[in-house]
C-alpha cells in the first residue's frame, strides 16, 4: 500500500527535520548529518524515501525539496508550530478563555514561538514578575489592553509616560474609571504626557491583558469560569511580538479613544 505524503513527513522525526532544515535551502550530506546530529546510516533510508515520494531532490552530493515539497513543508509549519505551542501547556490552553481572539489571529498562536508560563509566587501574586519589570522600562513604545485593574498598572504606567516613552492603552470602561477615580495623581501624568494616548474596548472577552512592546509579549487569560488567573505567558520570540502586535492593533481600531485634556 502506498504510503500517504503525510504520513511520509510526519511519521519520522528524522524525515519531519530534515524537511524543516531544508526549508533553509540546498545541504549536503554532511551538513545534513552536523544539523540534525545523526549517522549515514540512520538518514540515508530517510532520505531516500522523500525522494521516492517527490518531496526532496539530489543532485551529486546536494538535496533540496521540490516544488511541491517546499509548498507542502511551507504550510506543514504553522500546524507543527502551534501543535508545539499546545503540547507544552496543554492544561493551561484547555482551561482558559481564548474567545477574546479572533478567529484568523487563533489560527496564528503558533507564532508564540519559545514562549513562557510564569507560575506565580504566592509571596508576590499581586506584583508583577521580573521578566516583566525588567523590560517594560526598557521598551521603546508599550501597548497595552487590560480588562482588570492591576495595582501596579498606575505606577508603571505614569512612569512610562514620564520617561516620554510612547504607550497606547486600551482599557475597559470599569478599569478607566477605578484608574480616574482612586489613582488621580498618575492618571494626571498620563493626561499631561503627548507620549501616551488611552482608549475604550468593552467588547473584548477573554483576554485579561495584553502588553506588547519591542523587546517582549505578556498575556493573561481568564479562565473558563470567567476569573483571572494568576499564571503569565510571556514571549521575547520575534514571531510573537509581530503577531501581538497585530493583535493590539485590532483591539485599537475598535475603540474609542479618550479625550485626556493635552490636545
Amino acid at each position: 500500500m502506498k504510503t500517504s505524503l503525510i504520513d511520509t513527513m510526519l511519521d519520522s522525526e528524522k524525515r519531519k527535520n530534515l524537511l524543516l532544515l531544508l526549508m533553509g535551502g540546498k545541504k549536503n550530506r554532511d551538513e545534513i548529518k552536523t544539523a540534525l546530529n545523526v549517522t549515514s546510516t540512520a538518514i540515508i533510508p530517510q532520505i531516500k524515501k522523500l525522494k521516492d515520494c517527490g518531496l526532496v531532490i539530489q543532485e551529486d552530493d546536494l538535496y533540496y525539496l521540490s516544488k511541491m515539497g517546499e509548498i507542502l513543508v511551507e504550510n506543514l509549519l504553522p500546524f507543527l508550530n502551534i501543535v508545539e505551542v499546545f503540547e507544552e501547556n496543554e492544561e493551561y490552553w484547555l482551561n482558559h478563555d481564548l474567545s477574546g481572539i479572533p478567529s484568523p489571529m487563533l489560527k496564528r498562536l503558533g507564532e508564540l514561538g519559545n514562549y513562557i508560563i510564569i507560575e506565580p509566587n504566592l509571596n508576590y501574586l499581586f506584583e508583577f514578575p521580573m521578566e516583566f519589570k525588567e523590560n517594560i522600562f526598557k521598551s521603546n513604545f508599550v501597548n497595552a489592553f487590560t480588562a482588570y485593574f492591576h495595582p501596579e498598572f498606575p505606577a508603571i504606567y505614569s512612569k512610562l509616560a514620564e520617561q516620554g516613552i510612547n504607550v497606547s492603552l486600551v482599557l475597559t470602561s470599569t478599569v478607566l474609571e477605578r484608574f480616574q477615580k482612586d489613582y488621580a495623581d498618575q492618571m494626571k501624568k498620563l493626561t499631561i504626557s503627548e507620549s501616551t494616548e488611552i482608549l475604550v474596548n468593552d467588547d473584548i472577552s477573554g483576554v485579561a491583558t495584553i502588553v506588547t512592546t519591542d523587546r517582549f509579549l505578556f498575556l493573561c487569560f481568564f479562565n473558563k469560569n470567567g476569573h483571572y488567573d494568576h499564571r503569565i505567558i510571556m514571549s521575547f520570540d520575534p514571531r510573537a511580538l509581530k503577531w501581538s502586535h497585530e493583535l493590539f492593533q485590532q483591539y485599537k481600531e475598535k475603540a474609542e479613544k479618550i479625550n485626556l485634556g493635552n490636545e
